[in-house]
């Protein structure tokens, strides 16, 4: 694959209503539905929503505040952006490659936008969800196979359906599994998480942590959508990798796990922090603590990092993380993407050229093992 580019290790598809054409027949009745309004009074250009379980997300305003551009009849993915709804949604293959092909990425892997957040307080109604999900990114991204990848959307508030339909989406041609920093109020070293990481193992599928609306008690502290996309959409982020290096990998060290859309400048401080408290709590005698401290688990080679292409700490991170495993995402096609991703990242004067190579090709390829 000499020839390749850029592979994208994060973009998105901005979810339609076919996506739950998949649905088990028990939950038919409670097929989300989305809504569009002439006027949204409190809402700007959020102007459409998806009615789930009776709450209708996003919810710009008040407790709980979530941001998000789906469904893409609202303004905000409809008129402010350059990508066309079919190309956005992944109801027209061809327009998403011809947008790729603008912005010079080879192959895509795609998350989902919908499902940055929890959907319902129902978590086997969210395993359905999750489920039908699943099945139609498998036949949207089938269609172009070789460009297209995808990663699977997982309950993990449901851990024996996670586990089930980490194996199943296996099959069905995922190439990673996608879950927040959380699991609910759980951290994601909770034992009870452990089929799942099991399930993992099993199929080589790589864990991707991306950030989202995922632990309630931020969530509630959250009223307007600066608020959530800087407190409750990022920290649990963090809470993530705490998790991760806190006994997740003690007891499954094989587990290739990657960070989605946090940048990379975090890297320095939070790693860092997290050794010095290691340190202290090691000396006092407190447990219990994972076998190593924080940064130690960085050498071993399977923890994995998205960057952007102005980060202007990338060269400490690349110095702490790695730059076999930091990787390059587009963000396409939400709102805050980089047009031009690839070409940033290849302006910078501080990196050598095969650094960049590594990051935006080498690693990702690896990361999701496509060869």
């Amino acid at each position: 694959m000499k020839d390749l580019t850029f592979v994208d290790a994060d973009a998105h598809v901005e979810e339609c209503e076919d996506i739950w054409n998949f649905l088990d027949p028990e939950y038919k009745p409670r097929r989300p539905i989305a809504v569009t309004l002439d006027a949204a009074p409190g809402r700007g250009n959020l102007n459409a929503f998806w009615l789930i379980d009776g709450k209708a997300l996003p919810q710009p305003v008040g407790s709980g505040a979530s941001f998000l551009g789906t469904p893409t009849s609202c303004t905000l993915s409809s008129r402010q952006k350059s990508f066309s709804r079919g190309s956005q949604e992944l109801t027209d293959i061809a327009a998403r490659l011809r947008d790729m092909d603008k912005m010079g990425i080879d192959i895509q892997v795609i998350f989902p936008t919908l499902f940055n957040g929890h959907l319902t307080d129902d978590p086997q109604l969210e395993a359905a969800l999750a489920k039908s999900y699943n099945s139609w990114m498998a036949e949207a991204c089938g269609r172009a196979s070789d460009r297209l990848k995808w990663n699977a959307v997982m309950p993990l508030r449901a851990p024996e359906a996670a586990a089930k339909e980490a194996r199943r989406a296996k099959g069905l041609g995922a190439v990673g599994v996608m879950v927040y920093g959380t699991a609910g109020e759980k951290l994601l070293n909770h034992p009870s998480l452990d089929p799942f990481y099991a399930a993992l193992l099993e199929t080589r599928l790589p864990l991707c942590v991306h950030v989202g609306w995922s632990f309630p008690p931020l969530n509630r502290a959250c009223d307007n959508p600066y608020a959530a996309l800087t407190v409750s959409f990022a920290l649990p982020y963090l809470m993530g990798f705490f998790a991760i290096v806190d006994g997740v990998l003690d007891r499954f060290p094989g587990l290739r796990v990657g960070f989605f859309e946090g940048g990379s400048e975090w890297v320095p401080f939070w790693v860092d922090r997290m050794d010095q408290y290691y340190a202290i709590v090691t000396k006092l005698g407190w447990g219990p603590l994972p076998k190593k401290a924080p940064s130690r688990y960085l050498q071993d080679g399977n923890l994995y990092l998205t960057c952007e292409a102005e980060d202007r700490l990338l060269p400490q991170t690349l110095a702490m993380w790695g730059e076999d495993r930091v990787m390059l995402s587009s963000d396409m096609p939400h709102a805050e993407l980089r047009d031009n991703a690839k070409d940033e990242l290849g302006r910078r004067g501080d990196l050598a050229e095969s650094t960049k190579r590594k990051i935006l090709v080498d690693n990702a390829l690896r990361f999701y093992d496509l060869g």
